[in-house]
Order: C-alpha cells, then sequence, then structure tokens
C-alpha cells in the first residue's frame, strides 16, 4: 500500500488541462465538445462555464484548469471525440467519469498526454489506440477496465509512461510491449494478469520503474530482465 500512495503522491499534482495547439476551431470540434459536455451530469460546473455555442472553441475555450485536483465531473466520453483530431493533451484524472473507453478515441493522432485514470471507466482498451503513435504519456490507471491488453499499445514507441495498474485486466502480457523502447515507468499492478513475464520486457533499456505485482503471473523471471541496466525498482511478483 505504501507503495501505491507513492505513486498517486506523484500523480496527483498535474492539473486539469484541455490543451488544443491551433487558435481556431471547426464548428464540427466544436460541437464535439458540446456533444461531450452534453454528457455531463453537473452541467453548472463553473470549469465547463466558457463552453458556449456562440464562443470561439479555441479562444475562450483555450484551457480548463484547477489546482484542487478533483472537478466531480461526471458522465461519459462519447465517440464524437473523434472528431477533436487536433486535440495534444487531454486530462480526465481523478473524476466520475463512467462508461466505455470509444473506439474513435484512435482518431486522435496528434494527442500527446492521456489521463484518464482514477475515473468508473469499464470495458476493454480498445485495440484502436494503438494509432495514437504520438502518444507519450497514457495514465488508464484506478479504473474498471477489462479484458487483455491490446498488442497494439506495441506501436506506441514514442511511449515513456505506461500506467494501467489497479484495473480487472486479465489475459497475458503482450510481447509487444517489448517495442516500447522509449519506456521508463511502466506500472501494471493490482490486475488479473496471467501467463509468464515475456522475455521482450528487456528490450526496454531506458526502463526504470517496473510494476508488475498483485497478478496472477506465473513461471520464471526471464534471465533478460538483467538487461535493464537503468532499473531501479521492480515489483514481479509471480508464482512457480
Amino acid at each position: 500500500m505504501m507503495m501505491v500512495s507513492k505513486i498517486f503522491s506523484l500523480l496527483q499534482f498535474f492539473t486539469l488541462l484541455y490543451l488544443f495547439t491551433i487558435t481556431f476551431a471547426s464548428a464540427e470540434e466544436a460541437t464535439a465538445l458540446l456533444k461531450w459536455k452534453s454528457t455531463f451530469k453537473n452541467q453548472n460546473n463553473s470549469l465547463l462555464a466558457s463552453w458556449q455555442p456562440s464562443s470561439d472553441a479555441f479562444n475562450d475555450w483555450y484551457g480548463v484548469s484547477c489546482i484542487n485536483g478533483r472537478d466531480n465531473l461526471s458522465g461519459t466520453i462519447p465517440p464524437e471525440i473523434g472528431n477533436l483530431t487536433n486535440l495534444i493533451y487531454l486530462d480526465l484524472k481523478i473524476n466520475q467519469i463512467s462508461g466505455t473507453i470509444s473506439s474513435q478515441i484512435g482518431s486522435l493522432v496528434k494527442l500527446q498526454i492521456l489521463r484518464i485514470f482514477g475515473n468508473h471507466l469499464n470495458g476493454p482498451i480498445p485495440g484502436e489506440i494503438g494509432y495514437l503513435r504520438s502518444l507519450t504519456k497514457l495514465f488508464l490507471g484506478a479504473n474498471s477496465l477489462n479484458g487483455s491488453i491490446p498488442a497494439s499499445l506495441g506501436n506506441l514507441t514514442n511511449l515513456y509512461f505506461l500506467f494501467l495498474y489497479n484495473n480487472h485486466l486479465s489475459g497475458s502480457l503482450p510481447k509487444e510491449i517489448g517495442y516500447l523502447r522509449s519506456l521508463t515507468t511502466f506500472s501494471l499492478g493490482m490486475n488479473f494478469l496471467n501467463g509468464s513475464i515475456p522475455a521482450s520486457l528487456g528490450n526496454l533499456n531506458n526502463l526504470t520503474l517496473l510494476y508488475l505485482y498483485e497478478n496472477h503471473l506465473s513461471g520464471s523471471v526471464p534471465p533478460e530482465i538483467g538487461k535493464l541496466a537503468n532499473l531501479i525498482e521492480a515489483y514481479l511478483e509471480t508464482t512457480s
């Protein structure tokens, strides 16, 4: 539990921020944002006050930020999120977002940072997330996501941080994770994964933190893990 608290302490200082890269919005993108707003149950939330049809979404809606780390936004992520093709940073951490992650998220090809940890998301991680080749940080931990880890995550070769901890993920750890050679932190603890630790993890030369604790992994730790010269902490916990 101490380790879990430490992970949260590293994350909790980030603020809520929706960040766009251009100075004006298309009508389609503005409509998509309003559609998303309509799914929130607390429509009077002051953080959303500037999201109005008559305003310019990339000037008047440029950023939504807070310093408290929790905003109690409640709703779902609609398929229309796929229209926000200029989005580069999406942070919805520690809210009341429920439902599934739409496969349309794969359309956000400019997205660099995705933080949706600490919500009530369920269902699988869509394989389309592998289209987000610009991603450097992916935080999906502390939800109720289930199903297997898609092999398409191996396409995210620019990824530095991958947090999938504290979900209901099952199945084996795909060997394609070994393609993520930029990865420095991989947290997958507190899930229901089984099978062995793939030898391909030994390819992650930049890895400093590896957390696989509280799963149902079996077999021996592959000797290739010994190649990880930059590794500072590793919690693997397998059963024979």
